[in-house]
């Protein structure tokens, strides 16, 4: 009987063993798979772990300097962006201008502007323009600060009005036929401060490069021969 007794208590600590071996095993296989879970959540973003991923093509840096995706495929006028332009262009005008018709004007007014925060830019232009009506000839030279923002209407396009103070130097030829066949040119100069509004629709076929066409009006507000000239005009730049 003890022998008996003996046997039943050893299949029983046997079985028990047995149970408890399982249990451990069990517990390690769950401590493993959180294990990898937690790996996986903390893992950085873009770190090749073997699992497809979709590539970020456009970036920007946030304002502790991190890269990040951009809400518009360009990326432009994020914070700390600098944009180049020129605006170089044939155009046609019309000068509500006393005893003046409308001329044709090519400019050439290349600017930097730079984005103090997301979409508002500041910067300057600097530019040279030359004018022809018939035998009248005009050169005039601009400097000055502008102002724009730039408002976002689509991955591929966006609307950036600039509005801008310039001080211009303007030097005009004019000749004139005498009944004797004589010419006569006369030189005249104005300075004047004038007031530039451009409004563009850009567009944004790639990374850093831009291009936009847009109306614009410029006029003076002072001198004596005071002038404003509006027409249309095309820009084509790039951003860093």
């Amino acid at each position: 009987m003890s022998k008996v007794w003996s046997n039943i208590t050893m299949g029983a600590l046997a079985l028990s063993v047995g149970f408890g071996s399982q249990s451990a095993n069990a517990q390690d296989t769950e401590t493993q798979q959180s294990n990898a879970q937690d790996q996986n959540a903390q893992a950085p973003v873009g770190q090749d772990d073997g699992a497809p991923r979709n590539e970020v093509q456009f970036v920007s840096r946030d304002d502790q300097g991190n890269l990040r995706a951009v809400d518009d495929a360009a990326g432009f006028g994020a914070k700390r962006q600098w944009a180049f332009s020129t605006d170089a262009a044939l155009t046609f005008e019309r000068k509500t201008q006393d005893d003046t018709d409308a001329v044709t004007t090519l400019s050439v007014l290349p600017a930097a502007d730079y984005f103090v925060i997301k979409n508002l830019s500041v910067g300057g232009v600097i530019g040279v323009r030359y004018q022809k009506q018939g035998d009248a000839k005009s050169t005039s030279f601009q400097l000055g600060p502008r102002i724009g923002y730039n408002i976002e209407l689509s991955p591929l396009l966006s609307l950036w009005p600039k509005l801008g103070f310039a001080y211009s130097h303007n030097k005009t030829e004019n000749e004139v036929t005498l009944p004797g066949g004589q010419t006569l040119t006369n030189d005249t100069t104005n300075n004047a401060i004038a007031m530039n509004v451009f409004v563009p629709v850009m567009l944004h076929p790639a990374p850093h490069f831009f291009a936009g066409f847009g109306p614009f009006v410029d006029t003076d507000l002072n001198g004596d021969n005071r002038a404003t000239t509006w027409g249309f005009r095309l820009t084509i730049g790039g951003w860093l």
